[in-house]
């Protein structure tokens, strides 16, 4: 459509108030006197301004940012001096014609994010800088085609956003309830992971959002886009485990019309195992619990790998495979500081005579010195530190707690391999944890971070998935767990790899609904962000820009906001996904074994 015939605003500005460029931004309002002709008018939706400079046609993209309706008369506000019951109405009559008392102005005020310039090679591309002066009197602020529209010289809203041809289908561009459509076809928003350096992620959204379905969804688009990818995903609540229904009808019911257009795109795309053709192969990695603690969710859960022919492997940690056996002081259960130190001297003396750590020699070797020395305290002959005789018995108590979480599989003992090796495995690899408690989650995340990090140069092109990080990257030590050198713990082990392990292509996807208790180094390491449904308070722990909260907390199933600086996405963009992966209730899953 040309310029001419579409339906624009004027620049609303006076001597007291002028258009401006300042440290605090570039803004500008517009004016439009029948809003109804702009229906795309909602917070957030991106514009584009035409001015003139030097004859030359500048365009100006921008950002809605406010909307304020006014009164076509002179006072903000009239109110009639004269009412009746409703019966009586002597304005029915004028009600039913258009005049000044049905006018209803509306001021768009926009926040100008970029100058793009027409390239004179004819190739209707555009050069794109910063804000140099605001715009004229002269100027037009219109919404632009959603693709590029041939005789149209505006940018369309595809080069505005600079939406990659290749990448990650993430979601539709759409500013309100439904995607913008063009042609019978929707505007993609593709992540281009083939040219990004860092591709970790901050996901934040509350129960309901349709966040778990986004991260099954990610995982489908990493491995449909490079089969070389390797996927692991932590399931804490036991949906992202609902991959392994690869053969069920996975695609979400439409409800709405352009869902049903969506749907028939995927209906004529898919397989009988259109999921597993990507996802494949599989391997569900199930923590082993003692005997008498068996759940009966593992068992059905085991039956329905097996009859979808997925590999099984239950694992146990081993002591040994730890640094020193402090790193999990939190589960020793006792009061005494000292214990901590103690065990990890009489682990240090056994390491260096060649001997495996395990709960069982460190028992004997404990026991060893109470039978030998008989007096309040005892001095280790190693280094000589000497530790009261109730820190040796207390020390014992806190061995008896571990053997609740290490050293339960005999067998692996006897093997040189780390258990976690099994993480190696090509495809995608889910670790679930829904039948653990908080602690014991807690420390099969920690050493899964601690192993990523030691095999960093074997696992190129993995991508991790962490639901629940505030968990395992708490925002202070009052919401971490044990003493408070287990807090500097998880947020080093964290940042170790995130900043190292991108250099070998460990990507990781970390996802919260508690933003407020997951530590600041997230967001800093995370360039991507997405925010969907999400309380208004929480907002500013997600560093959503002002004023787009409010529209995030209105969001349906689905529905986000991103933010992708080196995707060429520096603004927050709101999107809405329809995802091709199902989410049904934990125990609908299981009653399919």
């Amino acid at each position: 459509m040309e310029l001419e015939q579409k339906y624009s605003a004027r620049p609303y500005h006076d001597l007291n108030s002028p258009f401006s460029v300042d440290e605090r931004g570039a803004f500008a309002e517009y004016i439009i006197h029948d809003p109804n002709k702009m229906p795309s008018l909602a917070l957030g939706a991106t514009i584009v301004i035409k001015d003139k400079r030097e004859n030359s046609d500048v365009w100006i993209a921008g950002r809605i940012v406010g909307l304020k309706s006014i009164s076509p008369f002179n006072p903000q506000r009239q109110s009639l001096l004269y009412h009746s019951d409703e019966t009586y109405n002597p304005n029915s009559p004028i009600d039913l014609l258009n005049g000044p008392h049905t006018h209803q102005p509306m001021i768009i005020r926009v926040e100008l994010t970029r100058e793009m310039i027409n390239k004179e090679d004819g190739s209707n591309d555009f050069i794109s800088s910063a804000i140099q002066r605001p715009p004229s009197a002269a100027s037009r602020l219109i919404f632009p085609n959603v693709t590029a529209v041939t005789g149209d010289t505006s940018p369309s809203l595809e080069q505005i956003l600079d939406i990659k041809q290749n990448g990650l289908e993430l979601g539709m561009v759409g500013f309100g309830n439904s995607p913008y459509e063009s042609n019978n076809k929707f505007l993609t928003y593709r992540w281009d992971i083939d040219n990004l350096d860092n591709k970790h992620i901050f996901i934040v959204g509350e129960s309901g959002s349709g966040k778990t379905v986004l991260l099954k969804n990610l995982a489908f688009q990493i491995r449909k886009h490079d089969k070389n990818n390797r996927v692991i995903l932590t399931d804490v609540q036991g949906d992202i485990s609902q991959l392994l229904l690869w053969d069920m009808d996975n695609i979400l019911k439409p409800r709405l019309a352009w869902q049903r257009k969506v749907y028939e795109m995927f209906e004529n795309s898919k397989s009988i195992n259109y999921a597993k053709e990507y996802l494949a192969p599989f391997q569900l990695v199930i923590p082993k619990i003692r005997i008498e603690d068996q759940d009966t969710d593992i068992v059905a859960l085991k039956k329905l790998a097996n009859k979808q022919g997925v590999s099984v492997q239950e694992i146990s940690l081993r002591l040994h495979d730890l640094n020193a056996p402090s790193d999990v002081e939190y589960l020793y259960r006792i009061s005494s500081p000292q214990v901590a130190g103690l065990l990890d001297d009489i682990a240090e003396d056994l390491r260096n005579r060649g001997e495996k750590i395990t709960i069982e020699r460190l028992d004997l070797a404990l026991n060893r010195l109470l039978s030998r020395n008989t007096g309040a305290t005892i001095t280790l002959t190693t280094n000589g530190l000497a530790y009261y005789r109730s820190t040796f018995e207390a020390a014992r108590r806190a061995l008896f707690n571990l053997k609740y979480y290490f050293d339960k599989d005999q067998e692996s003992l006897k093997t040189e391999q780390n258990p976690f090796d099994i993480f190696k495995a090509e495809g995608t690899t889910i670790l679930y944890l829904d039948h653990l408690n908080l602690d014991e989650r807690l420390m099969w995340e920690m050493q899964l971070v601690k192993w990523l990090y030691e095999k960093k140069k074997e696992m190129s092109n993995t991508y991790v998935f962490f639901d629940e990080a505030h968990q395992i990257i708490p925002s202070s030590e009052k919401n971490s767990f044990g003493s408070p050198g287990v807090f500097e713990r998880l947020r080093s082990n964290f940042e170790k790899l995130a900043r190292e392990g991108r250099k070998f292509r460990i990507n990781l996807i970390l996802s919260t609904q508690n933003p407020k208790d997951l530590h600041e180094i997230v967001p800093e390491q995370c360039p991507t962000r997405i925010v969907m449904k999400i309380n208004p308070k929480n907002a500013k722990y997600a560093y959503l820009d002002d004023g787009l909260e409010y529209i995030a907390n209105s969001f349906g199933q689905g529905q986000f906001w991103i933010q992708s600086p080196f995707n060429g996405t520096p603004d927050w963009v709101r999107y809405i996904a329809l995802p091709p992966l199902y989410r049904m209730s934990q125990w609908s899953l299981l009653e399919k074994t």
